[in-house]
């Protein structure tokens, strides 16, 4: 994954960098991610549930959902994090990858049968994929905080 090169002030005060395994444990901890896609030339932040599967973030969408042509042939962000403000503790990761709408029938009704999400697929239900290119993560801890 390579050392987190961002500007400073960006990262948290006393804000660890993880690894890459650290970035891939906290990403299946949380249920609910955002994920940032571009629509009408404009950035829009989306709350979704997802899973991770197979080297991608799955999320369970409707296909007339305005994801659907927003992801297609996009690179696309997913963020997930936890924070404590009694403390300011807490972690972030990030996910930047390419997009896809999972369109084959077969891989479809494979991902509803690992029961990822509750009815994930019935009528007019469909799954994005985003593949896990670039992973970066921090992490504050409470006695980080002077």
């Amino acid at each position: 994954m390579g050392e987190l090169s961002l500007p400073p002030g960006v990262l948290p005060v006393g804000a660890r960098v993880l690894d890459e395994d650290e970035c891939r444990s906290l990403l299946r901890t949380a249920e609910v991610g955002r994920l940032a896609v571009t629509t009408g030339a404009l950035p829009a932040i989306v709350p979704v549930p997802f899973a991770v599967h197979d080297g991608a973030v799955v999320i369970p969408t409707c296909t007339g959902s305005a994801l659907v042509p927003a992801v297609r042939g996009a690179v696309v962000a997913f963020a997930v994090d936890s924070y404590r403000p009694r403390d300011l503790g807490g972690w972030g990761v990030n996910v930047v990858g390419p997009a896809r709408v999972v369109a084959d029938p077969a891989e479809a009704e494979g991902l509803a049968a690992l029961r990822l999400f509750p009815d994930a697929l019935t009528a007019g239900r469909c799954f994005v994929s985003v593949r896990i290119g670039l992973l970066r993560g921090w992490r504050v801890e409470d006695d980080r905080l002077g």
